[in-house]
């Protein structure tokens, strides 16, 4: 017992401080940061959805001894990067709150220090320096009165406190417990989208290198003074070590509680949260540190235990005590339970324990029935005996009775040629018969017997069948010849029959084919895929002709194009389609069948030509929806912005225009423009070109030297003929060998040019 009631003892001791300290548990969020690792549990009474576990981000870690046991270590780095993700969306909306932590080596700085908060949440948040001064808290937000809490933001440990009430319409900041500001303020709206951040707000700084925080907690409610001052000093209320205690005498009491603490010392020597008393009296516990100092007297009370004695008689075969033991054999026993004031109660136990019998019999009998106890029955029945066993006690007998009497049937029978009794007796005729045997209980069964005796009949045939006959009693022959065949005839004996058979042969035969689509079989039977299928028809001999078809079906393929042509378009099979439109092409594909090809067919005709009228070109032929380029024909190059159905030439040559409508284009044949500029000479001596007419050759005089001299010759047709280049020099020499004609001379040097006429002879 010494066991049981030392677990009762300190569950009442825990359930006594947790009490205690149970109603400041906050029912939003409860970080410790004693753990390990990246994950800190929200400890608090009713964590919001997602909020079961917060997240350490960046370079911030938990663990160490400071402050209450546990702690949050800062790393100095934004809180972009570096804070406790809580996963929380706020949503305390205009009611009352409360919000609380404890801090320590938080430095004087030029960097603010946003120790938490929430961007998406009217940009709440609290920090120290800057506005806040150095060694201050700030706690502000929008449509929020900014609330100070001075001296809490130090390298010394402090807890801060702020709290909202609703009612009260205002915050109140407690520095250590105590009430330090009062600002008055109208339903703040802390509702957001998250993620509500500790040691950190948007990407500002959370806290110092190695700045450490603690014991952080949000409530859905306002705390009161008293409240905030117990959770300050948990401590100084009497009771934390739990109420007052007993034990039984040689046994122990456990006294312990839960909460952070620097040093602990009781009265009986024990300096952790937990001690163990033996005797009676006052065990007094002292305990200090950061995170509270007090002190806590629990009465411990030792009790006796107490004795009986008490005598049982059984015929169940066992016997279960008080404390739940169980006896099978008789004699003396000890047994404890608890007592009324929870010690020990010790029973000595004198117990007689015997065993009643249970069996069944199921006799059967041709007249009455004597039952072992001497009781008789004459009928069937469900009879109990009870007689004493070998231990004095009952023995109960269920007697499942069946009384018999001699039994009388009548059957009606039929046989074939003779007829044998159930006793074995064998009768030819028909007629009445008495027959007796004995029945399932022994005794008489006296059978009337009505029977009837008919005789077998016999019959012959000749049958003639394909392959294989099957006589009327279901034997298979596969061969001709004579056959004795037994059925039932209509009195139900044998009629024996005489068939004398013949077998006729079915043929075979194999077809080997391949066709398009669909095959149609000699029975008439439509195949639409290939494979090996069996077709009969009849053959000359009235039998089965089994024909093997070898199968090959292949298969019309259908397929859709789009084609685009720039004049008539040849077709895969040859056909030529000259206009826009939808045709079905048909060629034969892979497999000898038909291929059959939509085509859906885009025809764009283009046709360009040009006239001339002096020195504007005029582009004919297809024009609607088109666009234009007109080239040199000189050097087959594009004219730049010579983009309209008209171009003007500023110059002497051989002119074509491409005239383009989609993808598709046409050039026009060149025409010619003369009679530009062919007196001009802005050279600046006169240029004299001789002999003129000539025979080909003949010479020009720039009348002056240039450099870097171009003369082409063109024909009135805009064709270039003859190109030449000199340098440096004021007679350039000439050899025209085109045919007979009048020829333009363009001479260009530099800023220079000319346009003269020659006629070779």
């Amino acid at each position: 017992m010494k066991q049981t009631f030392t677990r009762i003892l300190t569950i009442s001791a825990l359930l006594m401080s947790g009490m205690l300290f149970g109603q400041l548990t906050p029912e939003v969020l409860y970080y410790k940061f004693d753990g390990t690792g990246t994950t800190v549990p929200n400890l608090s009474s009713a964590p919001p959805v997602g909020t079961a576990t917060a997240n350490i981000m960046g370079g911030i870690t938990q663990g160490g001894s400071a402050i209450c046991q546990g702690t949050l270590i800062g790393s100095g780095v934004a809180s972009s990067t570096d804070y406790l993700n809580t996963g929380w969306a706020p949503n305390l909306g205009t009611g009352s709150w409360t919000i609380s932590m404890r801090t320590e080596n938080i430095t004087a700085s030029a960097t603010l220090f946003y120790i938490f908060g929430d961007a998406n949440t009217a940009s709440m948040r609290c920090f120290t320096n800057g506005v806040a001064g150095a060694n201050n808290w700030i706690l502000r937000g929008a449509g929020m009165t900014d609330v100070y809490v001075n001296g809490g933001a130090t390298v010394a440990p402090h807890m801060t406190t702020f709290v909202y009430d609703a009612s009260l319409n205002n915050i109140k900041g407690y520095l250590d417990g105590v009430l330090v500001t009062t600002v008055a303020q109208t339903a703040p709206n802390l509702t957001g989208t998250g993620p509500f951040k500790v040691m950190g707000y948007a990407s500002a700084v959370g806290a110092p290198v190695n700045g450490h925080l603690d014991e952080f907690r949000v409530y859905s409610h306002a705390l009161s003074a008293a409240d905030v001052a117990q959770l300050y000093n948990p401590f100084s209320v009497s009771g934390f070590a739990g109420s007052d205690a007993t034990f039984c005498n040689g046994d122990s009491a456990q006294l312990s509680f839960s909460w952070p603490y620097t040093t602990t010392a009781w009265s009986t020597g024990s300096t952790t949260n937990a001690t163990w008393a033996s005797v009676t009296g006052n065990v007094i516990v002292n305990v200090s540190g950061t995170c509270g100092t007090g002190a806590d007297t629990v009465q411990v009370t030792a009790l006796a235990p107490t004795t009986s004695t008490m005598a049982i008689s059984t015929c169940s075969g066992t016997y279960t005590a008080p404390s739940g033991a169980v006896y099978t054999v008789s004699g003396n026993y000890l047994d404890t339970i608890p007592n009324s004031i929870g010690c020990d109660s010790v029973i000595t136990i004198v117990a007689t324990i015997g065993n009643s019998t249970v069996a069944s019999i199921g006799p059967v009998s041709c007249g009455p029935y004597t039952a072992p106890s001497g009781a008789v029955f004459a009928i069937s029945g469900l009879y109990y005996d009870t007689i004493p066993n070998s231990s004095g006690c009952d023995s109960l007998i269920m007697i499942n009775l069946v009384v018999l009497s001699p039994s009388t049937a009548s059957i009606t029978a039929s046989a074939c040629d003779m007829y044998i009794s159930p006793s074995g007796a064998m009768y030819m005729t028909g007629g009445t018969y008495l027959d007796t045997i004995p029945n399932a209980a022994g005794c008489d069964s006296i059978i009337t017997i009505q029977l009837s005796i008919a005789n077998s009949t016999s019959a012959s045939m000749n049958v003639s069948a394909c392959g294989s006959y099957t006589a009327p009693s279901g034997a298979v022959y596969t061969s001709s010849g004579t056959i004795q065949d037994t059925i039932a005839n209509v009195a139900g004996c044998d009629s024996v029959m005489t068939i004398q058979v013949t077998i006729n042969t079915p043929t075979n035969s194999v077809i080997n084919t391949s066709v398009c689509d669909s095959y149609t079989a000699p029975s008439g039977a439509v195949y639409n895929t290939s494979g090996s299928y069996n077709d009969t028809i009849t053959n000359v001999a009235g039998c089965d002709s089994i024909i093997q078809i070898n199968l090959v079906v292949n298969y019309t393929s259908t397929n859709t194009m789009s084609a685009f042509s720039c004049g008539p378009y040849t077709a895969p099979s040859g056909a030529v389609y000259t206009s826009t439109g939808t045709y079905t092409d048909v060629i034969p594909n892979v497999s000898g069948c038909d291929s059959i090809i939509v085509i859906a067919l885009n025809v764009t005709t283009v046709s360009a030509g040009a006239t001339v009228n002096g020195a504007v070109c005029t582009a004919t032929g297809t024009t609607a929806g088109a666009t234009f380029q007109w080239i040199d024909c000189a050097t087959m190059s594009p004219i730049a912005n010579a983009n309209s159905i008209n171009y003007t030439a500023t110059a002497n040559g051989s002119y074509a225009v491409i005239t383009t409508i989609g993808n598709c284009s046409d050039t026009s044949t060149c025409v010619s423009v003369t009679g530009i500029g062919i007196d001009e000479n802005n050279f600046s001596s006169v240029i004299s070109l001789y002999p003129n007419p000539s025979t080909g050759n003949f010479n020009i005089d720039l009348g002056a030297s240039y450099a870097d001299v171009n003369v082409v010759i063109t024909d009135l047709a805009g064709r270039v003929v003859l190109a030449q280049t000199a340098n440096n020099t004021n007679l350039i020499p000439v050899q025209l060998s085109a045919p007979a004609g009048v020829y333009l001379i363009n001479i260009v040097s530099g800023e220079n040019h000319a346009t003269l006429k020659v006629i070779k002879e």
